[in-house]
This record gives C-alpha cells, structure tokens and sequence, in this order.
C-alpha cells in the first residue's frame, strides 16, 4: 500500500516540469510555502483587502480565472504557472501572478512532491470543522494532503492552504502540517456522522445548494476516487452520485458499508477491497469517455 501511494498518478505527475522538483526542500512546512507561492484560493481572493487584488484584476491582465480553476492536471498547471513568468518555484513571486486554484489543487501539488521525493502521499477529500467555531457543527467540504511519516509510523494530515493570512483570520490554533484527527474528517467519517449523529443535514456541505445528502454521498465517491490514484476536481461527479435523488429508494446500506471501509483505508486488506471496488463497480468507477464538467464561479 505505501509503495503505490509513492508513485505518481497521471494526474499528480509533472511529466515534463520533473525536473523543477528536483531541488525541493525537505521540511514539509517550507514545501507549504512552495503551494503557496505557486496558487490563490478562488474564495480568499473575492476581496481585495486579502491579497491585494480580485479575480477582476487577473481578468484585466489577460487572464481567465475560470479556466485556471478547472485545470485538472499539475503537469497543466505547472504550464500556466511558468508561462505567467519564469520565477522557479522555490522563489516568492507576485501574489496576482499565483495560478487561481481552491484546495484540491494546493493539496495535489503537495501530494505530487512528496511523491516525487519517494515519501507516500494522498489526497483525501472530506469536511473540515476549522473555516467556522467547533460550537456551530460546520462540516465544510475541503481538500487535504496526508502522507506517510515514516519516523513517527503515521498517516499525518496536512492543510497547505493555510498562510499566515487564512491562519490568522480563521484564528487556527493548531499546526497545518500536523491536523487533528478531529478537526478534518474524510469522506467515509463525513458520511458516519452524518448518518449516526443528530446534526442539521444543512451544516455538511459549501455554497448554498451543495449540502446534506446530495454532498456527503458525491463525496464518499470522490473520496473512494482520491484514494485510487484519480485525484478529482472539487466538482466532479459520475455514477450513482447522479442517483442522489433516489437515495431512500436505493438504501443507505451500500453507502454506509462504503464508508466504513473508507473510514479503515489504513488497513492494507480494507485498501485492496477499495481498489477492487473503483476498478470493477460500476457504480464507483470511472465511466468510458467521462470527462469532467467545467465549473464557472
């Protein structure tokens, strides 16, 4: 299991930008840093009074702030990211010169040079209880990176889309490179809660209509993709997501089997069933000729 999160997916690998990995730093927190430099969150750059400039003023340099964030690819994103400039990655550029990107994309890239230092590394989609007070029951869709510490024998969970702007206006008192287990759940203990625990379905979910069941089921397939090597969009979705609305009719008992092995992918025997299950279920996997729908914000 940790030899194939080692390798590159051909949607993590840089292919012909291999090479500007090459003289990455090792410490987590400056590789961070790195994510940082090379993206702006689509949500934090509506004001300008975070970051200095909006969508609007990337729109006025040429640019197109949508298609950026539906590249799907880092070898894509690479390329936008050097065409804008030749600044390298481990140099500060400007802020309005970042690729707009959200938070599967900073997660991807972290993923992708952990990868390419043979350090095992995933993308994990779920909810994350950190953007609103723990008090309020927030269960907010969001990206993280998890990777393999060998020294601590561990998964560790990290969020590299928290600067020091995000940290300081969500008043984050925890380290990013080292999550707690409680304050991001995946998919599979999303879907548990959501089910087991007596919370209003309206508090799972981002934006006005991407919420309760219609969010946490799209996320346990999206999850189940993540942990195969197919590192989604924020937005994608196929199969029996589209099923949603039949949800009662079909049952919870596939989905709540599917989430508790979610829930247990660190078992090696649980991690071959998931595999098992994108590969040859209709109903997970990848459909033939399925290309991603294009999100406009």
């Amino acid at each position: 299991m940790l030899n194939y999160y080692k390798v590159q997916s051909e949607i993590s690998d840089p292919r012909k930008f291999t090479k500007f990995y090459d003289d990455l730093p090792d410490s987590i927190s400056e590789l961070c840093e790195i994510v940082q430099n090379v993206f702006s969150h689509i949500f934090w750059i509506q004001k300008d009074s975070n970051y200095e400039f909006t969508p609007k003023d990337i729109v006025e340099k040429g640019r197109n702030p949508n298609k950026e964030l539906n590249l799907r690819t880092m070898e894509e994103m690479l390329e936008l990211y050097f065409s804008i400039n030749d600044t390298p990655l481990t140099k500060s550029r400007e802020k309005i010169d970042r690729v707009v990107g959200n938070c599967r994309d900073f997660s991807l890239m972290l993923v992708s040079m952990l990868r390419h230092k043979g350090i095992p590394a995933r993308v994990r989609s779920g909810a994350a209880r950190y953007f609103y007070p723990l008090e309020l029951e927030r269960y907010e869709d969001h990206y993280i990176c998890e990777y393999w510490n060998e020294e601590d024998n561990r998964w560790v969970m990290v969020d590299p889309q928290l600067d020091d702007l995000q940290r300081k206006v969500l008043k984050i008192n925890f380290d990013p490179t080292d999550i707690p287990y409680e304050l991001f759940l995946d998919a599979g203990r999303t879907w548990k809660v959501f089910r087991e625990e007596e919370i209003n379905p309206v508090n799972f979910g981002i934006g006005d209509d991407w919420r309760g069941e219609i969010f946490v089921l799209n996320k346990l397939i999206m999850e189940l993709a993540s942990l195969n090597k197919t590192e989604v969009l924020a937005w994608e979705s196929w199969g029996i997501c589209h099923d949603v609305k039949n949800l009662k009719t079909l049952g919870y008992e596939i989905f709540d089997e599917l989430a508790e092995k979610i829930s247990k992918v660190n078992n090696p025997e649980i991690f071959f069933e998931l595999k098992d299950l994108f590969e040859d279920d209709s109903r997970f996997k990848v459909p033939e000729n399925y290309e991603p729908w294009f999100l406009k914000f």
